[in-house]
C-alpha cells in the first residue's frame, strides 16, 4: 500500500529525483541541511515506504514541498497533544475556580475587548502578561464546563488563545504564535465550526509564510478555504489574503493576482455574520495587502501609491499598523532608489516599533536594510542603521 508521503509524490507525476531537487530547495529557504543525494534517497525511500517517519526538520520540508499540512502527508494531527503540552505552565489561583455562569463569560468577554482596543496602540509588550493573567480562568472553566455553556466557554478561549498566537507573532515568536493558535484551532475543531475553523487555520497560515515556511502556508490555506461556501465572505477573503502573501513570497505573481482579485470580490460584498472575526476586511484592506505581495514580488511601483495613499487617512488608534504601513512604504522607495523618501518613512516606524515593541515592524525594517546596503556609508543610512540595530540588539 502506498503512504500518504509516496501518493503526494505521484499525484504530481515526480521522480524521486525531482522531488529531491525540490526538497534541496526548500531546505535552503527553511535554512535546514540536508544530506549528500545519495543518503537522502535512501531516507526518501524509508520514509515513503513507512519504514521510518520523518523527523521534525524532514516534516517540514516535505510540507513545503507539496504545500499540504502535515495531516495530509499523514504525519501528525495539526492539533497534537504533545504539540498542547509545550504551551507554557501559567500559575493557578489557589482555591476553586468560578462557575461558568453568564456573568463570569460576559466579564471575560468586557476584558477582552478592552485588550483588543489597546493591541494597536500599545503593542504586544505590555499586553501579553495581561492577557495570560486570564488563560487560568479560561482554561478551568473550559475543562469543567458542560452541557450548553460549553459552546460559549469554548468559544471566549479559542478568541483569547488566538489573540494570544497573534501577540506573540507580532513579538518575533512564531514558536510560542503558532501553539497557541493551534489551541485555538482544538476550540474550533471541538465546536465544529467551519467559521472559526477556517479564520484560525488561515491565521496559522500567516505565521508559516512569515516565519519561511511560505509552502507549508500553502497547504494550511487550503484546507481553510476547503469551507468555502460555508463561511461568511469576510474570513474567506482573509484567507485568499492569505494565500496571496504566501504565494508572493514563493515568487508565483499570476497565482497572486488572483487570489487578490477573488479576495477582493468577496471584500465588497454584503458582510455576513463572522462573530466579530474580520470587521477589518475591506477592500481597502485586501489592496494593503496587495501592496505588500508587490513588495515581496519586487513590483515597488504597484506598492507606492497604494501605501502613500494609505497614510494620509489611518486611524490614529491603529498606530501599529500604521508603522508597518510606513516600513512597507519605505522598502517600496528603496526598491525604487528613492532613498530620502526611505530614510524618512524608515525613521518615523522605527518610533513606533520602539513605543509598541513590533517585531514584524522591525523585520520589515531588516528587510528595508538589504536595499540600502550599497548606500550605507551614507550618514543618514548609517544613522537608520544604528537605530533599527539598536532595537536587534546589535
Amino acid at each position: 500500500m502506498k503512504t500518504k508521503l509516496q501518493a503526494a509524490r505521484l499525484a504530481r507525476g515526480w521522480t524521486q529525483a525531482a522531488l529531491m531537487e525540490a526538497m534541496e530547495e526548500a531546505a535552503e529557504r527553511l535554512r535546514i541541511e540536508l544530506p549528500s543525494r545519495s543518503s537522502l534517497k535512501t531516507q526518501v525511500s524509508m520514509f515513503e515506504n513507512g519504514r521510518r517517519p520523518p523527523g521534525p526538520e524532514y516534516q517540514a520540508i516535505f510540507c513545503e514541498v507539496y504545500e499540504a499540512t502535515r495531516k495530509e502527508l499523514g504525519f501528525v494531527l495539526e492539533t497534537a497533544p504533545s504539540q498542547l503540552g509545550m504551551l507554557p505552565k501559567l500559575p493557578s489561583p489557589r482555591g476553586p475556580a468560578p462557575a461558568a455562569s453568564l456573568e463570569v463569560l460576559n466579564y471575560l468577554k468586557s476584558v477582552f475587548v478592552q485588550h483588543a482596543q489597546a493591541e494597536p496602540l500599545v503593542g504586544p509588550r505590555f499586553l501579553v502578561p495581561a492577557v495570560q493573567s486570564q488563560v487560568p480562568l479560561i482554561e478551568q472553566l473550559c475543562a469543567d464546563a458542560a452541557g450548553l455553556v460549553r459552546g460559549e466557554v469554548l468559544r471566549v478561549g479559542l478568541r483569547y488563545a488566538e489573540f494570544l498566537g497573534w501577540l506573540y507573532q507580532d513579538s518575533g515568536d512564531s514558536g510560542e504564535a503558532m501553539l497557541w493558535t493551534n489551541r485555538a484551532l482544538d476550540y474550533a475543531y471541538e465546536l465544529d465550526d467551519p467559521t472559526l475553523s477556517a479564520y484560525v487555520l488561515q491565521r496559522r497560515a500567516n505565521i508559516a509564510t512569515e516565519a519561511g515556511h511560505a509552502g507549508y502556508a500553502q497547504g494550511l490555506v487550503n484546507a481553510a478555504l476547503n469551507y468555502s461556501g460555508k463561511i461568511p465572505s469576510q474570513v474567506e477573503a482573509v484567507a485568499l489574503r492569505a494565500r496571496a502573501n504566501a504565494l508572493a513570497a514563493l515568487g508565483d505573481a499570476s497565482g497572486t493576482a488572483r487570489a487578490l482579485d477573488a479576495a477582493r470580490a468577496l471584500a465588497d460584498t454584503t458582510p455576513g455574520d463572522d462573530d466579530g472575526l474580520a470587521p477589518y476586511v475591506s477592500v481597502e484592506y485586501i489592496d494593503m495587502e496587495a501592496a505588500n505581495c508587490a513588495i515581496a514580488l519586487n513590483r515597488p511601483e504597484n506598492a507606492v501609491k497604494t501605501l502613500e495613499a494609505s497614510l494620509t487617512r489611518w486611524p490614529a488608534q491603529q498606530q501599529r499598523d500604521r508603522g508597518l504601513c510606513l516600513a512597507r512604504l519605505a522598502t517600496a522607495y528603496a526598491q525604487n532608489e528613492d532613498l530620502e523618501g526611505a530614510v524618512s518613512a524608515a525613521m518615523q516606524a522605527v518610533g513606533i516599533a520602539q513605543a509598541t515593541g513590533s517585531a514584524r515592524i522591525l523585520a520589515e525594517l531588516t528587510r528595508l536594510q538589504t536595499h540600502l546596503k550599497p548606500f550605507h556609508k551614507l550618514v543618514e543610512i548609517a544613522e537608520l542603521n544604528r537605530a533599527v540595530g539598536s532595537m536587534k540588539g546589535t
